[in-house]
């Protein structure tokens, strides 16, 4: 099961002055029950490329398939397929709690499911099953206003709406940005632990849009570089982030602990490498003292 990219371009507003070329033969395969980042300076094709994986906007040429299902099938019964198989796709555009609209939590997390016409029991156990994915606990929380929520809150109950939905892929851009750094770190863990699986939620795939090279390096399996509508690298993180000079050419810097290690090494500390969190470049600096005494 997987989303592909196949040679995708994407042009905005073709034929007149102002046409752009977004994206450029983009090949790219997410697989499923995976954590995956996009990284890439602003305009760089991030959002294009995330609304092309969800299907809100057909490829200008070549074509995008989730689990084998062409999203801009032209034909009947192919449009009958594309939209169940968009159905597997959620997204969560930066500032979601914007979207809030309805007079209680429980009422807005519904909202998609009832669209959907599921019956009234289904709905109340999605809403109740994911408002406890993301830490809302259903007796508190779910006859309030989400206008009266925090907002490390708000972006949760927004969250719990497209979760509600059960995806099979999420799709998340900048998900902290604007959140204070505990509740950042709190949603991030969240985030984790939904790709992982929860209750009796199977893991799902997430792809990650993010500035935070950090996060990035921490998270992600799996991570695309893209610069001016091109991927201009992928791999692992750690892999991907020894190429400072595609990364500096993308406008990005290598996450903080590593170029912090770098360093150190540099300057003759024995601070063995790979790290991908804060607590093990710590480990690494104390053997690398060991080593020195």
């Amino acid at each position: 099961m997987a989303i592909e990219l196949r040679n995708v371009s994407y042009t905005y507003m073709p034929g007149t002055p102002m046409e752009r070329q977004a994206l450029q033969g983009i090949d790219m395969t997410i697989e499923h029950g995976r954590f995956y980042a996009l990284a890439g300076h602003t305009g760089s094709g991030k959002s294009t490329l995330i609304q092309q994986m969800a299907g809100l906007l057909s490829p200008t040429s070549g074509e995008v398939l989730v689990e084998g299902v062409k999203l801009n099938a032209r034909d009947k019964e192919g449009k009958k397929q594309a939209v169940l198989a968009r159905r597997k796709i959620g997204i969560v555009f930066q500032y979601p709690e914007q979207q809030l609209f309805e007079e209680t939590v429980a009422a807005d997390v519904a909202f998609g499911p009832k669209n959907q016409g599921l019956e009234p029991e289904e709905i109340e156990k999605r809403v109740k099953s994911s408002m406890a994915l993301v830490g809302l606990d259903y007796g508190k929380f779910a006859q309030k206003s989400p206008f009266l929520l925090s907002g490390g809150e708000k972006r949760r109950a927004a969250i719990a709406g497209v979760l509600a939905l059960e995806p099979e892929y999420l799709i998340l851009d900048e998900p902290t940005a604007g959140l204070d750094p505990r509740g950042r770190e709190s949603l991030l863990q969240m985030i984790g632990n939904l790709q992982k699986g929860q209750g009796d939620r199977e893991p799902i795939t997430v792809i990650l849009v993010s500035h935070a090279m950090d996060d990035i390096l921490r998270l992600a399996d799996e991570m695309f570089v893209l610069q001016e509508g091109k991927i201009t690298a992928s791999g692992a993180p750690l892999e991907v982030f020894k190429r400072w000079d595609i990364l500096a050419e993308a406008g990005l810097e290598p996450p903080e602990i590593l170029m912090l290690l770098e360093q150190l090494q540099g300057a003759g500390l024995a601070a063995d490498m790979p790290v991908r969190t804060l607590k093990d470049a710590v480990k690494a600096v104390e053997r690398g003292l060991k080593h020195a005494k």
